[in-house]
């Protein structure tokens, strides 16, 4: 089983090649072996997710170059795991057509990496056929007859979303790093710059180069839902700013969350999303249409 952490991972590659594939999402009740191994500052996700490696039966995981606390989880898993495939694909910040041609031949770098290390061979003919099989999962969705929330910002868990199903709340979104379907894109001719295509022209994330149509299309997005609840990490900066920012313009009463990826934090999340359901609830005399909610979970 190989793990990884990002929606521009290669997912689909591995799972052509009979490979299992699982998304790390921490959960976690102590950073003990991170903070042995990493600097106080590295971002909270990026010590979950050595820890979840390190006690995991993992073959190996997936990289991708989004921040330097990924850069940094990557030096401590490759001195740790020399035996594993800890493999950091370069995701280019451009996604006009250099960036996809890029992305396209550092893809089949990992692949031949992975096949030097697994002993299996990639096959372009059963990978179009895979791909074939997947389908895109809708982007927005909104309910009638429900609260519509949507999610914003930095890689949020799965607790978040289901919170707001036991409270009977539609998520309408996920803009997150880790939210939306994957755009498969099945190009038979040139099956893998298809593909990369494909990934490069989800929604961007902060480091890419369209982050500055981010704003846009949060607009496009939030302005079908009630609510937006704003996901950030411990010491995660950009999407701190990127908040401040939103706050200021967006016309939807919004939730800052900021969470370590512990379990101990699990209760103060549940209690504030639920305040923040119940303030944007059809019975309340007093709903705002803009404004902010700026409560911070530790």
């Amino acid at each position: 089983m190989l793990g990884y952490i990002c929606k521009y991972a290669p997912v689909e590659i591995f799972e052509s090649m009979g490979t299992e594939m699982k998304r790390i999402e921490p959960d976690v009740t102590n950073f003990n072996q991170a903070e042995i191994r990493m600097h106080p500052n590295i971002c909270s996700f990026a010590k979950g997710v050595l820890e979840e490696v390190m006690s995991g039966e993992y073959e190996g995981i997936i990289l991708t170059t989004c921040c330097d606390s990924i850069r940094r989880l990557y030096d401590v898993l490759k001195g740790e795991f020399p035996d594993k495939f800890i493999y950091m694909l370069d995701t280019p910040r451009i996604t006009k057509e250099a960036g996809i041609r890029l992305y396209d031949q550092r893809i089949r770098d990992m692949i031949r990496e992975y096949e030097k290390f697994s002993g299996k061979i990639f096959s372009g003919k059963e990978f179009s056929a895979y791909l074939k099989t997947k389908q895109e999962e809708q982007q927005l969705s909104v309910k009638n007859g429900a609260l519509n929330i949507g999610i914003i910002g930095a890689r949020a868990n799965d607790s978040i979303k289901k919170i707001l199903g036991q409270r009977s709340a539609n998520v309408a979104f996920d803009l997150t790093c880790t939210g939306l379907g994957r755009k498969i894109i099945v190009e038979e001719e040139n099956v893998l710059e298809g593909y990369a295509r494909g990934l490069l022209s989800q929604f961007p994330c902060m480091r890419m180069e369209q982050a500055s149509n981010r704003d846009e299309l949060i607009r496009r997005f939030a302005g079908s839902v009630d609510g937006v609840i704003y996901h950030t990490v411990q010491f995660c900066d950009n999407y701190a700013y990127e908040y401040a920012w939103l706050k200021s313009w967006l016309d939807r009463p919004m939730l800052l969350l900021e969470t370590d990826y512990t379990r101990q934090s699990e209760g103060q999340v549940r209690t504030r999303i639920e305040a923040f359901l119940e303030s944007l609830s059809p019975e309340n005399p007093v709903v705002k249409r803009k404004g902010e909610k700026t409560e911070q979970c530790m």
